[in-house]
């Protein structure tokens, strides 16, 4: 059984099938030669694209930011789910008529829609036409360990933290009902803390400030899960967007195509499982720690070849008196010689791996220092020996021992590098991931991961 601490938890359902049958316009479906040109039967669903009305989808979006009992207020709860009814109506194809919305459920509330440990079948069941219908469920709130059975729990607005295993709403109950609607696929995410902690402070105050231990639920048959926090870590906010960091990752993701277009997309229009992945793993860690100076990254469990977002909406741009100038400038030509220059200090970076390696012996001294100044200003955090209260952090980056480029995009390339820091009295080793940012006048570090 995996043991999660201060997870947020999103559950990704999808109906095993064999691949001939798979819908590749819904949620949760591989996609595949085999699945594009065969034909579908007369009775099953028929394929759909976002920019088209899904009538049969069914979705629940819960919004707990209020709570009795003294709990600090999950601040941006509402939002998330404002957010996320925008990214089932207006890109998921969902009907608003279709979406059951709760702000502020009690357990009461909660259980009439999602059944209890004796009877699944409650308003969402009634809701849902087997076999045909999509299903969504998004949860934000606070969620609570079981101090006595060590299981995840839905925390209800009018529920006692220190007794969820009788007033909360277990996330294994909620998986286990979702299971038996026979929907066409399903999808589940919850944005919550599971540790007794949270980003508003501790829940649970007659348990010792630590971290409680809990463990994952039983995933059904063909359920794909992503933990957005592993280990210790804590779920964060997003402060300037008022959103759940996760959730803002998350929507960029989905709503703008950003996992499609970005790094590890493929820019085909949709948006699968690994290409999320892959986008929460280069944005959402980086902002947790920019943000927070706290680690904070997902972990994704499923085929990546599952389609999140069949068809990708990209917002229009409002129009601009003028247009920005371009970066990078037009290269031109030296008379003197037949290659392409740029004006200033540092040579248009080429395509290749060996065409930034040899950038990187050119000039690794300026290298080195962009390096150095950006470690001093935000990589610190990154490095320290010890436990509290006998922390020893990280002062200055002593050496580099070794730079390896592994990776071309643009006017960027991305550096695995070897160290010594010193602080505390102590000198250690470490490694990281470096994005370089080449300007005609400038090296800059972009963002540092591990």
């Amino acid at each position: 059984m995996i043991r999660l601490i201060a997870v947020i938890f999103v559950a990704l359902t999808a109906v095993t099938a064999p691949a001939s049958a798979l819908d590749a316009g819904r949620l949760g479906a591989p996609v595949s030669g085999a699945a594009r040109s065969t034909a579908r039967s007369p009775t099953a669903p028929p394929a759909r694209t976002a920019d088209q009305v899904n009538r049969d989808a069914v979705a629940v979006i819960i919004g707990n930011r209020s709570y009795s009992h003294g709990l600090p207020e999950v601040r941006y709860a509402e939002n998330d789910a404002r957010a996320v009814r925008r990214l089932l109506i207006e890109t998921l194809g969902y009907r608003d008529g279709n979406i059951i919305d709760l702000r502020n459920a009690s357990q009461a509330e909660m259980l009439s829609v999602f059944g209890n440990a004796a009877d699944h079948r409650g308003k969402l069941w009634a809701w849902v036409k087997p076999g045909v219908s999509d299903v969504f469920v998004y949860y934000s709130g606070h969620g609570v360990p079981g101090l006595r059975d060590r299981r995840g729990y839905l925390l209800p607005v009018d529920a006692d933290p220190a007794t969820p295993e009788i007033n909360g709403v277990a996330l294994d109950l909620l998986l286990a009902n979702l299971a038996k609607l026979d929907a066409r696929s399903t999808v589940v995410m919850v944005e919550a803390c599971f540790s007794g902690n949270s980003a508003a402070g501790w829940l649970l105050r007659s348990a010792s400030p630590v971290y409680v231990l809990t463990e994952a639920p039983p995933r059904p048959a063909g359920m794909s899960v992503i933990t957005a926090a592993q280990g210790d870590q804590v779920a964060s906010w997003d402060d300037p967007m008022r959103l759940g960091l996760f959730t803002r990752h998350m929507l960029d993701a989905l709503l703008q195509g950003a996992a499609d277009s970005g790094r590890g997309g493929n820019g085909d229009g949709t948006v699968t499982l690994g290409e999320l992945e892959t986008y929460l793993d280069d944005e959402l860690t980086y902002s947790a720690r920019r943000l927070h100076r706290r680690m904070q990254r997902a972990s994704v469990l499923g085929d990546p070849k599952s389609v999140l977002v069949p068809v990708i909406h990209h917002p229009v741009a409002p129009p601009v008196a003028a247009a920005a100038p371009a970066w990078p400038p037009p290269l031109r030509t030296d008379p003197m010689t037949t290659s392409p220059t740029r004006d200033g200090k540092y040579p248009p970076l080429g395509p290749t791996l060996a065409d930034a390696e040899t950038f990187t012996r050119l000039h690794r001294d300026d290298l080195q220092e962009a390096i150095e100044t950006f470690y001093a200003r935000d990589g610190l955090v990154w490095d320290q020996r010890g436990n509290p209260p006998q922390v020893e952090f990280a002062e200055r980056m002593a050496a580099i021992d070794d730079l390896q480029v592994v990776q071309v995009a643009g006017n960027t390339f991305d550096l695995a590098i070897r160290y010594r820091w010193i602080g505390g009295g102590v000198t250690d080793t470490a490694a990281a991931m470096m994005r370089i940012a080449v300007a005609p006048d400038a090296l800059s570090v972009e963002k540092m991961w591990r």
